[in-house]
């Protein structure tokens, strides 16, 4: 029995959207871990004194994801050691990852970050990092390297049945960008597919929906259906009957990957890079290009056993606290 925190859960009272990726963070935690948490927690508000007193029913906290690494590490607003102590069972850090900003994470984890982290780590023996880059910013703060274990994302494991192998058809293809900023940046990508793929179902996704009418508008007139929902699970299904999909939202790539889905990520922050560089599939910066045709998604599939030896390992030694 098991409590869990996760930035999927948002309140009504936030101006922050939803965030698919973040589901499927969660889902694959669940469904790796093989029991359901008893209390799940929302990492976008503070704990209170309430919610501590329900973790501290169950025999562990486990922390699932994402982008929080950075120089002031908190797993919620204004979680520091005088909350920690609050919280008498262990807290588990699972596919946490680096922030993907440059200006706050130079320096690595402050020293309030650092005495967090080495309690946090006390309790549990393993953290568990979601990438090369991550597991080397922990290294790089001072965290025993015994203690970080590079698991890679959740994500990226297989979990819900469903293998396509990487069938090379295009009969579906889905679209993925951040329709936050940059839109004239990202519009290109549409374009390509549209002239590339011009008797495939085409479907631009948005993981986060920022209500953006006028590029739903636009997308619809170039050929595009739109599809937007607040439930993670919608996103799996769509996924499931995917062919092809191409774009810059991490969680959308990797989640097509576990499901044997062509996919190929685009640029965005420094998070594509460093998946890019830790799971050996590339980040395409131009297109048209030919590895769209020629890569070897084997390369992938060789990463993902590599990395499930370390997550097997940080599996197991979970379900001994849960």
């Amino acid at each position: 029995m098991y409590s869990a925190v996760t930035p999927y859960l948002v309140p009504n009272n936030l101006l922050k959207k939803v965030n698919i990726g973040d589901g499927f963070i969660m889902d694959s935690s669940i469904k790796l871990i093989q029991k359901k948490p008893k209390f799940i927690f929302s990492s976008r508000v503070p704990l209170t004194d309430k919610d501590i007193e329900k973790i501290n029913t169950t025999k562990s906290l486990i922390v699932m994801g994402a982008n929080t690494l950075k120089d002031n590490y908190e797993i919620t607003p204004n979680f520091n050691l005088e909350v920690l102590n609050k919280i008498k069972v262990p807290i588990v850090l699972m596919g946490i990852g680096h922030y993907g900003v440059e200006s706050v994470t130079s320096n690595g984890l402050d020293a309030d970050s650092f005495n967090l982290v080495k309690e946090i780590n006390y309790r549990f023996p393993y953290i568990s990092a979601r990438c090369n880059f991550s597991y080397d910013y922990l290294k790089r703060s001072g965290i025993d390297d015994q203690s970080v274990l590079n698991t890679s994302c959740p994500v990226i494991y297989s979990v819900d049945e469903v293998n396509k192998q990487f069938s090379k058809t295009n009969q579906k293809i889905v679209v993925t960008i951040t329709d936050r900023i940059h839109i004239d940046k990202q519009i290109g990508l549409f374009h390509f597919v549209k002239e590339n793929f011009k008797d495939s179902n085409l479907i631009a996704s948005f993981h986060q929906n920022y209500n953006n009418n006028e590029l739903d508008k636009y997308l619809k007139n170039l050929g595009f259906e739109i599809f937007k929902s607040e439930q993670y699970e919608d996103f799996i299904e769509l996924y499931k009957d995917t062919d092809l999909h191409i774009g810059n939202r991490v969680h959308a790539h990797l989640k097509c990957l576990s499901l044997g889905v062509r996919s190929f990520l685009t640029p965005f922050d420094l998070r594509q890079l460093y998946f890019s560089k830790s799971l050996d599939f590339p980040l395409i910066n131009k297109l048209p290009d030919d590895i769209l045709e020629t890569y070897n998604f084997d390369n992938f599939k060789f990463k993902q056993i590599e990395y499930k030896l370390n997550m097997d390992k940080f599996i197991n030694k979970v379900k001994e606290f849960i």
